[in-house]
């Protein structure tokens, strides 16, 4: 199963012997990788050198429609042995089934940001031990894949690897996550010629400029900037276009950094939300109940993925399963209709969203006082596409520019025309109450494929550094 530039998904599985010429051509060059390593979720990104068709990877163990990333987790043993027993959706799944003697492992990316966090885990464990074992697990699925794509193995199919770190880490975490791909069988040694390094804005302005329309219109000397919003981090990086040589270029201005930033938080204030309105039942009581209430979590995806700025005025229904006995509770609660419960739009905004948007908003900000004027903000990562968060930055860009007498470009336009006079007054400069000068942003880029971006970008970034090391495809 591949992905296409354009995202279609091709299954190769129905092909015919004599139509399948893609499969069957022959590798004289060799496969470029881009590995995003994140704290949540991990994404992996593959092409041929020769023609350069962008493969994602979406296909992970015991998940079983295609899914863009695999998450950054790791089941173990808690006995004296301490195996690694599965990674990913898999773990997660074998987690879910059965705690007993087991410790799942995640969030060990974040612990890199510390250096006093480097070396035991509470639980035992070592930080590169548990690194090691999960990059390795990537790789050898990747390979895997490959195998299924081409005649040739992927092993004798020279492979040049470009991985993505964030900004913030030091010199000694970018060798220390260097070494941990050489234990990992992935490269020999460190520097590897087949292994290039850059970071995660990089990555991801690459992407943007390969793929963004709204790319082209930027202008030398501008100023743009990539708002990477994940699981847990958020990262805006601020560049300007730099066409000095004749090849568009961007060079790093600035950048800000927040942990506990992002759509796991989402997740995590949900779950507040669902036990404040479960108040008065033990939900640890029955392992049935236990499973119940994980189940009615579950629910909460799909409203996720589809929330935006008219979702306010809405009210969403979740199923609430059985097992979970909320009639139990005395009076019968009043978000509580037929077999769902009920949540108004205005509570979610309120108690789940606003408060990460504003985290986002607060990074910008504090990019934007230093640089007030921005040709262009592009939006990456899982939360990054998030339509809530867009709609907000496009709805607060709109008022901007319209009190500043200009007019704003943005893929949600006829949103932002349509809702800009309902907007609460906001600016990213100072939140809520717009107590700083606000910086003018000109345009809202929603990216296509946001969550792969810093992937296909490394993929994008690497087959240029695979051009210029031959030799190691000979």
């Amino acid at each position: 199963m591949d992905v296409t530039k354009d995202g279609r998904i091709i299954d190769r599985s129905t092909e015919s012997p004599n139509g399948s010429e893609k499969k069957q051509r022959s590798r004289q060059t060799g496969i470029v990788v881009g590995i995003d390593f994140g704290n949540t979720f991990t994404g992996v990104s593959y092409a041929h050198q020769g023609d350069g068709e962008m493969i994602d990877v979406v296909k992970w163990p015991r998940h079983l429609n295609a899914y863009a990333k695999v998450p950054t987790v790791s089941l173990y043993k808690t006995n004296e042995n301490k195996g690694m027993v599965d990674w990913g959706s898999s773990a997660l799944a074998s987690y879910k089934r059965s705690k007993t003697d087991r410790i799942l492992v995640r969030d060990y990316k974040l612990l890199l940001f510390d250096q006093n966090a480097r070396g035991r885990l509470d639980n035992g464990l070592h930080l590169t031990d548990v690194l090691t074992q999960y990059l390795g697990s990537i790789h050898r699925h990747l390979m895997e894949e490959v195998n299924k794509s081409q005649v040739l193995a992927a092993e004798s199919v020279p492979i040049h690897y470009c991985i993505t770190v964030p900004q913030a880490w030091t010199l000694p975490t970018r060798e220390l996550i260097l070494r941990c791909y050489v234990e990992a069988g992935i490269i020999l040694q460190t520097p590897a010629p087949n292994m290039t390094v850059i970071t995660e804005a990089e990555a991801a302005a690459t992407y943007c400029r390969e793929n963004c329309e709204e790319f082209d219109s930027l202008k030398d000397g501008e100023i743009f900037m990539i708002c990477d919003a994940g699981g847990l981090t958020t990262n805006v990086t601020v560049f300007r276009v730099d066409d000095a040589l004749g090849v568009r270029q961007f060079v790093r201005m600035s950048s800000s950094h927040a942990e506990n930033c992002g759509s796991v938080m989402l997740d995590r204030k949900f779950r507040e939300l669902i036990l404040s309105k479960l108040a008065g039942l033990d939900i640890d009581a029955k392992p049935q109940r236990q499973k119940a209430f994980e189940t009615l979590l579950e629910g909460f995806g799909e409203i996720k993925s589809q929330f935006d700025f008219t979702s306010s005025d809405e009210v969403k229904h979740i199923s609430v399963p059985m097992g979970l006995d909320v009639k139990e509770l005395q009076p019968v609660p009043e978000w509580l209709e037929d077999e769902y419960m009920a949540l108004t739009g205005q509570e979610l905004c309120a108690v789940v969203f606003d408060p990460e948007v504003e985290k986002v908003m607060e990074l910008i900000d504090k990019e934007s006082k230093n640089h007030p004027i921005c040709a262009g903000l592009f939006m990456v990562g899982g939360f990054g596409a998030n339509k809530y968060l867009l709609d907000k930055l496009a709805l607060t860009t709109s008022k901007r520019m319209a009190n500043g007498g200009g007019g704003t470009d943005s893929k949600r336009s006829s949103l932002v025309n349509g809702l800009a006079g309902s907007m609460s007054d906001m600016s990213l400069n100072g939140g809520a109450n717009g107590h700083h000068s606000p910086g003018v942003i000109k345009k809202v880029v929603m990216v296509k494929k946001a969550e792969l971006a810093v992937a296909r970008g490394a993929v994008i970034y690497g087959l240029k550094s695979a051009s210029q090391h031959t030799k190691a495809f000979l």
